[in-house]
């Protein structure tokens, strides 16, 4: 490493400009022997993977904390290192506008590649920011923060153009109403938009050509009392027929008295996610009744800062039913996960490829409608006539006021794994139905094809948990094909003597004969 630096250069820019030896060469020699015979392609590929360089969008703190640190060091293993970093193209093709220097440099050796900009100090170095404006035809992902005394710079930006812009993150770090989002930089001059992100944003025109055909991801976090109309957001969609990812966030719509468009909802064939975190629970409704995304399967749904937001759950939840029901019958795998305050479902169809379901309740939601839902959905009806192996997570962790799993589990059929993780001893009625027949004078256990139970921080009677232990796995040995636990975990966290927490893990695994089966228990501090 370099222990000098010349004059208004940072060792890490000195390094990559100098042809001088990085030092520690000899302490990198069997690293070094190991990559010699790699192909410049694929470090170069290597390099990229670990300074960030393969998609999604580029922020500041990425840059800062990431990019340039990691770059650095790999240009200090070696000289062949140092000299693929200095001509490889792909590697300058982050820019940042907060060091001007490196900024210099990474525009004359990203040489015609396309790049990633990230424009936050717009005022600070009017140069720099001019030569950065000079390559906007090679901006392919930007993200951009902005003040409104930002104007002059405002300005300028109308000027450029992006062509090949794909990807557009835009913010403002404080509000002035004043002062709204030139939209002219976006329109028919940037085809290619397909990511777009706009946050604490004013904007004047919400027919822009910016909410085109092309777009697959779309993210709103708009100001209170200036976002867009129903009629708006309805021109939004339709004008989006492609979009995939759907995130509004804070999106309280402007009453222009016309009320919620009639007529169909908008088809969004392709959307796979959909994020409402609206102030408006009514807003959210609204929303959801807009749109209809027949093969959506990630749903969430954030804080509201009033009770009601709860209506918004029969809205989502209708939309879920349908793709859901749809993916059932042809599923092969289920897997259902109550986690705090969300719901996941995945319904995979073969090792390869699964449809995912996501509900998900912000920290301060009501949980009612939660377990309302589950209820009312065909998963706790349908299976006992599907033969899809279902596994269970319940995740009771740090949380207290939640429901309790909804006694509809208990008619499901062929769950094969069950996951449970309660401080709070909302699930020692299932666990007490597991560890007894259902008829005492018969093996009908519940869910006799269970194989797997995982059970932490269980509050019941311990005896409880070593008859499920005991019982189960005789059971399972005893009855090849009815019984079938080949594993049972227990996790049980008690307090001793000092404050000390001791936990006593039971495992029970079905001997490799089939004859037996094997109880042990370890004891570990923490």
């Amino acid at each position: 490493m370099l222990s000098k630096s010349k004059a208004g250069v940072t060792p890490a820019l000195g390094l990559i400009m100098d042809n001088e030896p990085p030092g520690g060469e000899r302490g990198m020699t069997r690293i070094t022997n190991q990559t010699e015979k790699l192909p410049i392609e694929l470090l170069i590929n290597i390099f990229g993977h670990v300074c960030g360089l393969c998609g999604g969008y580029y922020t500041d703190d990425d840059y800062k904390g990431h990019y340039v640190s990691k770059l650095h060091n790999m240009a200090q293993v070696c000289r062949r290192w140092l000299d693929i970093i200095k001509g490889a193209p792909e590697l300058w093709t982050f820019i940042s506008d907060r060091d001007p220097t490196i900024a210099n440099l990474a525009l004359v050796k990203s040489r015609s590649h396309p790049i990633g900009v990230v424009l936050k100090n717009l005022t600070i170095d009017p140069t720099a920011y001019s030569r950065l404006l000079k390559h906007a035809h090679r901006w392919i992902r930007v993200d951009i923060r902005l003040n409104s005394r930002d104007k002059d710079a405002l300005r300028r930006l109308k000027e450029v153009r992006a062509p090949i812009l794909q990807h557009l993150n835009v913010g403002f770090y404080a509000w002035d109403e004043h002062t709204t989002l030139p939209l002219d930089l976006f329109r028919d001059d940037s085809p290619r938009l397909t990511s777009l992100a706009l946050e604490r944003v004013t904007i004047g025109r919400w027919n822009s050509p910016i909410f085109g055909s092309s777009l697959r991801s779309l993210e709103l976090t708009c100001i209170y009392a200036f976002g867009p109309t129903r009629t708006d957001l309805l021109a939004i969609f339709n004008a989006c027929p492609e979009l995939a990812r759907l995130e509004l966030t804070h999106v309280t719509l402007s009453d222009d008295g016309t009320g919620l468009p009639q007529g169909p909802r908008v088809q969004l064939p392709r959307l796979h996610t959909l994020i409402l975190g609206p102030s408006s629970p009514t807003d959210a409704v609204d929303i959801a009744k807009m749109v209809e995304t027949p093969n959506c399967r990630n749903y969430k749904v954030s804080r509201s800062l009033e009770p009601s937001h709860q209506n918004i759950i029969p809205a989502v939840a209708l939309q879920i039913q349908q793709s859901f029901e749809a993916c059932l019958a042809s599923g092969k795998s289920l897997d259902i996960d109550l986690d705090g305050f969300w719901i996941h479902i995945r319904c995979r169809s073969d090792q390869t490829s699964s449809s995912d379901f996501d509900l998900q309740l912000a920290e301060s939601g009501p949980y009612g409608p939660m377990v309302g839902w589950l209820n009312s959905m065909s998963l706790v009806r349908c299976p006992p006539l599907s033969p899809i192996p279902i596994n269970i997570n319940l995740n009771y962790r740090s949380l207290p006021g939640l429901p309790s799993p909804p006694s509809h589990l208990l008619q499901l059929s062929n769950v094969r794994s069950l996951q449970i993780t309660d401080y709070f001893g909302y699930t020692n009625h299932l666990v007490e139905a597991l560890s007894f027949p259902r008829d005492r004078r018969s093996d009908g256990w519940l869910w006799p094809g269970l194989q797997e139970v995982t059970i932490r921080a269980f509050t019941g009677r311990p005896t409880t948990l070593l008859h499920m232990v005991k019982a189960r796995a005789e059971a399972s040995v005893r009855q090849e094909g009815t019984g079938l636990i080949s594993e049972i975990v227990v996790l049980k966290r008690f307090q001793v003597e000092r404050g000390i927490f001791i936990e006593d893990q039971f495992k029970v695994v079905r001997a490799a004969l089939g004859d037996a089966a094997v109880l042990w228990p370890v004891i570990r501090g923490e």
